[in-house]
């Protein structure tokens, strides 16, 4: 088993390919990111905070995630740390900001990074929404980011994945079992930095270290859109390195999103040049980008 998983996540980093954005700086970087291949199939729920499934990190292996963007304020101050220090990550983008900062969405996808989705208009809590509601937030949420990368090249529009996380990670059974159905996985993490709240960036670095410590490896949860997190990210990264940790890119298993794709009634096409004009249209909600409960 240890050696079929070894050549799914081979075939994983052979199928994911470094852009040609990324070529230009890919001389400054001794090695690239590693990837770990995520199964997606039925839609399985990542996170220890929430799931009893974790993905398949090993020790001190981190997964660093950003929600709630694209921004043009940090999303780009962001790329640029992790650009300067070799590092992949998965941005969980807003529908609505995906729509307007169509530009930031294939950046981040020419510079090699992953790309879920965050709903629509991020409301903090998809449980008291009917599931028709609830449903539309999520199916709009994915086409605008594909809508988002329709004029980008093949390999680009290859980083959008079957992920999606939950706004304040507040998931249903329901919803969870519905995108399953759509062969997409929900993530969670294993821990948080509280970079959502009003502290400073040094507080915000802290407790990163802090919870990833208590935990050893997983899935870190960050803000795009906090200047805080921007200002604190570079001396994290070599904080963590200094204590022997590593950073990991999540990717699909390989024929993740053609499986997602090819579900009944899917979120999510086939590497294709998407209909911009697909996007479902209608009044725009001003997302809540706070969540309701502090991450540990």
């Amino acid at each position: 088993m240890k050696f079929l998983l070894m050549i799914l996540t081979a075939t994983a980093a052979a199928l994911w390919t470094a852009p040609p954005a990324a070529a230009a700086a890919a001389h400054t970087c001794q090695t690239e990111t590693p990837v770990i291949g995520v199964p997606t199939k039925g839609g399985p729920a990542y996170g220890g905070m929430q799931y009893p499934r974790m993905v398949g990190l090993g020790p001190k292996e981190v997964a660093l995630t950003f929600d709630d963007g694209p921004d043009p304020k940090t999303t780009r101050r962001i790329l640029d740390i992790l650009d300067r220090h070799c590092v992949k990550a998965t941005f969980f983008m807003v529908g609505i900001y995906a729509e307007r900062h169509p530009e930031i969405v294939r950046e981040v996808a020419a510079r090699g990074h992953t790309i879920g989705t965050h709903t629509w208009s991020h409301p903090n809590n998809l449980r008291p929404f009917s599931a028709t509601q609830a449903q539309r937030e999520i199916r709009r949420g994915f086409a605008a980011v594909e809508a988002a990368l329709s004029r980008a090249p093949e390999e680009d529009r290859n980083r959008l994945a079957p992920f999606f996380r939950f706004p304040g990670l507040n998931d249903s059974k329901s919803l969870i079992e519905w995108l399953g159905q759509r062969n997409v996985a929900t993530f969670s993490c294993e821990f948080g930095a509280d970079d959502w709240k009003s502290i400073s960036s040094a507080q915000v670095r802290i407790r990163a270290i802090r919870n990833i410590a208590s935990v050893g490896r997983g899935i870190l949860i960050l803000h795009d859109t906090k200047p805080r997190t921007a200002e604190m990210l570079s001396d994290f990264i070599m904080a963590m390195r200094q204590q022997g940790y590593s950073f990991v890119q999540m990717v699909p298993e390989p024929g993740g999103r053609e499986m997602a794709a090819g579900a009944q009634d899917p979120l999510i096409g086939p590497v294709r040049r998407a209909d911009a004009a697909s996007v479902l249209l209608g009044t725009i909600i001003e997302p809540s980008l706070e969540p309701p409960a502090p991450l540990r």
